[in-house]
């Protein structure tokens, strides 16, 4: 049996990662139920605005649980303090080994610059004060009105840039409540005010009704200056505040729970509140949720490859990348032809692959140390379309957008994302690509089911 209380077992991990050199942040435990824990990961933190996408979430864990496909031991918060959250049915050895798991993740956390830079003091405190600006408007406006907005939103969840800064030279009128609700294309009159050229044959003249942000965050433009009401406005401006605290954590997935894993396999090795057989039920989870028979399950890959790194670079090396890099850049630096050799050495890695991936019964052959590494980086390779902000133009309200890409877009998925910029611009939207012009219509927009 595991000796000691939960405040115990997080005591000794805690001086087990800080004598190992790590710092995580100040972590706090809660043991909840199977029900909590459906909840808490299917609005991803505590105190969330309802919206039914959490709802679809909370019903696919709670089957997944039930049928045995695949149990939630644990949901941590990147906040300060950072929360974590373990599920109370499960063996106390199961929650050692997620203490440990736990104080890995807050550790990353810590170190890492993007997430750092998303870190919010009593971040649930953040999240409720979003959810009950939410309810008042659903209380002030119908609620399906309000539900499209966040739909609309969440459409463009992958059209956020962390960089972004609004044009200098366009002024976002200061809310006048004596005049009511304005819309933001009012400035545009300023901008009809005759300018003199230079020179009186210049034609590199502009009219400064155009401008040109040049910028992947869609959705900052279109709350900033799309046909809003002030409420709808701020909500989102919230939403997309949102996107940004959650987006470093998708980009550094692998990465995290590989590093969570590297470190609850030595903490555990070294937990003294235990006999042998907890360590023995402990491990067996770890083989568990480890499982190699999905190659690029995170856990599995991104544990591996932490392994490889330190035993051909070192600990300090691994403390670098952890507080620089995203997936990608991990995956694009550090896969080498040294490092899948030895993987594929300590039989980390696949050896083999099959000859035809479309008939098995035709057998296996020799999985070559280039191709290894080429088939990794490219499963890491962005899938999302990278597109830009062109042109708006205040006259016609009208916003431009362009794809330089040389893979066509997603017949379907384009337009729905277009008919939803459409709905939250208020105007015309057009997309160029090489292979396409596409034009967002708000009226074909509709929640998707």
């Amino acid at each position: 049996m595991v000796h000691g209380t939960l405040d115990d077992w997080v005591k000794e991990m805690d001086e087990l990662v800080r004598a190992h050199g790590l710092t995580p942040l100040p972590t706090e435990f809660h043991l909840v139920s199977d029900e909590d824990i459906y909840t808490l990961s299917s609005y991803f933190a505590p105190g969330r605005y309802r919206h039914w996408t959490h709802g679809e979430r909370y019903w696919m864990a709670k089957q997944r649980d039930e049928q045995g496909l695949g149990r939630i031991y644990e949901l941590v918060v990147n906040g300060d303090p950072a929360l974590a959250y373990l599920l109370d049915k499960n063996a106390d050895a199961y929650n050692v080994l997620v203490i440990g798991h736990v104080l890995g993740h807050t550790d990353f956390f810590a170190r890492n610059q993007f997430l750092s830079a998303v870190r919010r003091p009593n971040i649930g405190m953040w999240f409720r004060e979003h959810a009950e600006w939410l309810e008042d408007l659903h209380r002030q406006r119908s609620f399906s009105r309000v539900e499209k907005l966040i739909d609309a939103a969440h459409t463009l969840y992958q059209l956020v840039d962390p960089y972004y800064r609004a044009p200098d030279f366009v002024r976002i009128p200061d809310k006048d409540k004596s005049q009511g609700q304005q819309r933001s294309f009012d400035w545009v009159k300023e901008l009809y005010e005759p300018k003199a050229l230079d020179h009186d044959d210049d034609v590199s003249y502009v009219p400064a009704y155009k401008i040109w942000p040049y910028t992947q965050d869609v959705l900052a433009l279109v709350a900033d200056f799309g046909h809003l009401a002030d409420e709808e406005r701020m909500a989102l401006r919230m939403l997309r505040e949102e996107m940004l605290y959650f987006q470093p954590q998708a980009r550094t997935k692998f990465m995290n729970e590989g590093w969570a894993t590297f470190w609850h396999v030595r903490l555990t090795r070294e937990f003294s509140q235990w006999d042998a057989q907890d360590h023995i039920e402990a491990m067996r989870m770890h083989a568990l949720v480890t499982q190699s028979r999905n190659f690029f399950n995170p856990y599995y890959f991104g544990w591996t490859l932490w392994e490889l790194i330190n035993e051909l670079h070192g600990l300090d090396t691994c403390f670098q990348i952890v507080a620089e890099q995203t997936d990608l850049q991990w995956i694009n630096q550090w896969i080498t032809p040294e490092l899948v050799r030895l993987a594929q050495d300590k039989n980390l890695w696949p050896l083999e692959r099959p000859i035809d991936a479309q008939d098995p019964n035709k057998g296996t052959e020799y999985y070559p140390v280039e191709d290894l590494m080429r088939d990794v980086q490219r499963v890491f390779l962005p899938d999302t379309p990278e597109i830009f902000v062109e042109q708006i133009d205040a006259q016609s309200h009208r916003l431009d957008l362009i794809y330089h890409g040389d893979k066509p877009l997603h017949k379907d998925y384009t337009q729905d994302v277009l008919n939803a910029i459409a709905y939250l611009w208020g105007g015309d939207v057009m997309l160029t690509s090489a292979h396409k012009i596409w034009y967002g219509n708000e009226a074909d927009w509709r929640r998707r089911a």
